[in-house]
């Protein structure tokens, strides 16, 4: 009897592992030929990034490399090899295709297929064609975050490493660094009253410095000519922008939000009991995204989001047993479809 429960949970995990590689494989085929046949403008940030490269290719300063460099290196490069900024663009999708793929395999190597999926589902369309210089960071944030939740002190190189890749990394430093002095602490189990007074405190912590300390963040920000335009994220330092966003994206944003968070308390209520450390981190991230919403701007919270999603769904298991395995799978597959397809018409123009 042993050794049929054996054989069982091995061609579980072998079916496992098959169904996170059909999942990627398809990703790095379904992107790859999106890739190649959609003209690459037509891809949401393209201007944006032809921009990006020939400024840097012809424009750059003496000290260019001292800011995101490893991202500027990287198109330089590119930029330098093809001789065409266009297909510079188009290689480094390639290239953003292949690498995530990778990076999302590593990081959801020990986790059910449907954590997988789901996060293909929301984040491979921006991930894996949209944001460029960004990407590298949300990866090397989630694997800072899964190992601060185990108490490594490897996730802090590797936080420090998004730096070099994209400045959003900052966003990320205050839920990764309590969530590591939380977890050398030694928490291990955390009853859901600890859970709700987080919220709490991070709420009323952020809400204060949002009303006190906006404007002076936002002069901040300004003083430094690399930073100051992220200002713009800032609805003090656009407002006119940020009323007419007001009035014709809100709705969508909050739906946005809603699902967030609700996925967020879907992945607390699903942590094992031994998941303290988890549920904190999920609970500390939703109040930064959430203040970052309300305080700041629906874009920089929806770019915050992959810094704690990612990560959480790599730790928790939310595969369910029982009766309710073919449903749930069922349910991943149906659902994270409709979404990917989704994601994938918005950032197509």
């Amino acid at each position: 009897m042993t050794d049929i429960n054996i054989s069982s949970e091995q061609n579980a995990d072998q079916a496992n592992v098959l169904y996170k590689i059909y999942i990627l494989l398809s990703v790095v085929i379904f992107f790859s030929v999106l890739n190649y046949s959609i003209p690459q403008r037509d891809f949401s940030d393209t201007d944006t990034y032809l921009y990006y490269i020939d400024y840097i290719y012809f424009f750059r300063d003496a000290d260019w490399w001292h800011f995101e460099g490893l991202s500027k290196i990287t198109m330089l490069a590119l930029r330098f090899l093809t001789q065409d900024t266009l297909d510079a663009v188009s290689i480094l999708r390639y290239v953003l295709i292949l690498v995530f793929s990778l990076s999302m395999y590593y990081m959801y190597r020990s986790i059910s297929w449907q954590g997988l999926a789901i996060a293909v589902a929301l984040y491979a369309p921006l991930l894996g064609l949209v944001t460029i210089r960004a990407t590298p960071a949300y990866i090397l944030v989630a694997l800072s975050a899964i190992a601060a939740m185990d108490g490594k002190w490897r996730s802090i190189p590797l936080l420090l490493s998004g730096f070099l890749f994209h400045v959003s990394t900052a966003l990320a430093i205050p839920a990764i660094f309590l969530t590591l002095a939380l977890s050398r602490y030694g928490v291990k189990t955390v009853k859901a009253r600890y859970i709700y007074a987080t919220f709490l405190a991070c709420g009323l912590f952020y809400g204060v410095i949002g009303s006190f300390g906006a404007q002076s963040f936002l002069d901040f920000l300004g003083s430094f000519s690399y930073l100051a335009k992220y200002t713009v994220y800032i609805p003090e330092a656009n407002s006119a922008a940020a009323a007419s966003e007001a009035q014709s994206n809100m709705a969508i944003h909050y739906a946005l939000m809603g699902g967030i968070v609700t996925l967020a308390m879907f992945l607390i209520y699903m942590a094992r009991d031994d998941q303290g450390v988890d549920k904190l981190f999920i609970a500390i991230s939703v109040f930064v995204y959430v203040s970052l919403f309300l305080l700041s701007s629906p874009v920089v919270s929806t770019r915050y989001s992959p810094f704690f999603i990612l990560p959480a769904l790599a730790r928790i298991d939310i595969s369910f047993r029982g009766g309710w395995t073919l449903a749930s799978a069922l349910g991943v597959l149906i659902f994270g479809t409709a979404i990917f397809l989704v994601n994938i018409d918005l950032i197509i123009l």
